[in-house]
């Protein structure tokens, strides 16, 4: 079968691999679409080394955990799901032994696997991928197939907003525009909250808008306090201190994005606060079932997240559009057929 290979430092190949057998507990999904993430375009880009750090001397990475597509094949013992059952993958498998995994926190877990983001569990850049089918959702067929791309991005967000016990009422602001913000302001929006968005992107703002959110500059937030919530999802200086400054006293801090690794914290005004500063990494099983759930009942329209789609003939071509910021989608979707 075909799949997108990436050899380290920058170099993407399409090459042809075996056909994965699933063992005990897995399946092989037939892939349908998978979501070009960031974290993706910054390890090929060399903006961080986490994609070449997992490379052993002449191995290769098929990336993708955005995955969606068919049930093709069965492993030895599985039941209760049938070939041909579109699901979206959760990509995050943990050892399910660990101190972390008997407490229910999967995601972190230091044993855990990703898939598409290890040698040794290949992800959506390829025609087929094995999964855990204990990560699989069943979908309905109530929207696009291709939707289901949507639900691990949009799940980042759920989290941490899950994380910041979101209530009716509250004062919510998302920083950043991308589709990891939008997840957050959906997921807080869904819990009753009065949500704004802050994004320099005129674009990103007439999108968010168009979704039904509020969405301002960084230059109109300026002034604006007393927010219960920020959820920072860039993590550069500028939007960490947008989020610091726009909390009020007793107020909770999300960090959800991952941009840089060393970010300076407004400490003065985080403790004459008594500001609750939190990480938010990825998500549990149970957050991507709601947002499934979600997307298959919504009548927000989300085939506008998606902006691009692509094949095995122009992927390596959007990776390095993205890296040299030619292209910023908010989603492009990847699609092997």
């Amino acid at each position: 079968m075909r799949a997108l290979l990436y050899h380290g430092r920058s170099r993407l190949s399409v090459g042809e691999v075996e056909i994965p057998a699933p063992g005990p507990g897995q399946v092989r999904v037939k892939v349908e679409a998978v979501g070009m993430c960031k974290s993706d375009i910054y390890g090929y880009s060399q903006l961080n080394q986490r994609r070449d750090e997992v490379l052993g001397e002449g191995e290769t990475l098929i990336m993708g955990h955005e995955a969606v597509g068919h049930v093709e094949q069965l492993g030895p013992g599985v039941s209760g799901i049938e070939p041909g059952q579109a699901v979206a993958v959760d990509p995050i498998e943990g050892c399910g032994e660990c101190e972390a995994c008997r407490a229910g926190a999967t995601n972190i877990c230091p044993n855990r696997r990703v898939y598409g983001c290890i040698p040794a569990a290949p992800g959506g850049f390829a025609e087929q991928m094995i999964a855990p089918v204990a990560n699989l959702y069943p979908l309905s067929g109530a929207r696009p197939l291709e939707w289901g791309a949507l639900v691990e991005p949009l799940t980042v967000g759920e989290h941490g907003v899950v994380l910041a016990e979101v209530g009716a009422g509250e004062r919510v602001l998302v920083v950043g525009g991308g589709i990891i913000g939008l997840g957050a302001a959906f997921a807080a929006a869904r819990r009753g909250a009065e949500v704004t968005v802050s994004e320099p992107m005129p674009e990103r703002r007439r999108l968010a808008a168009e979704l039904g959110l509020e969405a301002i500059s960084p230059q109109e937030l300026e002034g604006r306090e007393g927010y219960a919530v920020a959820l920072d999802c860039v993590a550069r200086p500028e939007t960490i201190a947008a989020g610091v400054a726009a909390t009020g006293r007793l107020g909770r801090l999300i960090l959800v994005g991952i941009w840089a690794d060393d970010v300076p914290l407004p400490i003065s005004r985080v403790v004459e606060n008594e500001t609750t500063v939190r990480g938010s990494f990825a998500y549990l099983h149970e957050d991507f079932v709601r947002v499934a759930e979600w997307i298959e009942s919504t009548d927000v329209d989300l085939a506008r997240l998606i902006e691009l789609r692509v094949s095995f003939d122009d992927v390596i071509d959007a990776f390095d559009r993205y890296a040299d910021g030619s292209l910023d989608a908010v989603r492009t979707v990847f699609k092997p057929a």
